[in-house]
This record gives C-alpha cells, structure tokens and sequence, in this order.
C-alpha cells in the first residue's frame, strides 16, 4: 500500500538531489560546466557540443571526460554518491 505521504518524500527528495547536482556543477570550471550542461540539459551529441562550441571533436572527448570525473569529486565532496 502506498502512503499519501510517499509522494511528498519522493518530491523532497528530487528537489534536494536537484540542489545537490546544481552545487556540484557551481564547483565546475566554465568550460567543464557547459560541456556537461549541452550534453545532460540539452541533450547534445560530443560531435555536436563540439561544432556548437567550435572546439576539436578530442577537445569535447577529454574536456567530458575530466568534466565528469570532477562532478563525481564534487558530489562526493557534498557527500552524495553519483
């Protein structure tokens, strides 16, 4: 049986796992942050952030890469587990 009450936790917690990615992202150098944020909010492919940018195609495979290594720090950091 699901309690009325199951909802408002689950709410609770999408806002604050939200927060807590928005505070791992602030963390993230400029160019770090928007590589992950044309990848994850928008969507784009590496070969498509990299023309929108107008950076290498290796230069989006390896700033991604340390991107995503640095989110996983910072959550940690904020003691969540990505």
């Amino acid at each position: 049986m699901v309690e009325a009450g199951d909802g408002v936790a689950d709410a609770a917690d999408r806002v604050v796992a939200a927060a807590t990615v928005r505070a791992a992202l602030q963390r993230l150098g400029d160019d770090h942050r928007r590589i992950l944020e044309l990848a994850y909010d928008r969507g784009l492919s590496q070969r498509e952030i990299a023309h929108a940018l107008a950076l290498p195609l290796g230069t989006v495979k390896s700033r991604t890469y340390y991107a995503l290594r640095a989110f996983r720090l910072a959550c940690e950091e904020l003691g969540v587990k990505p």
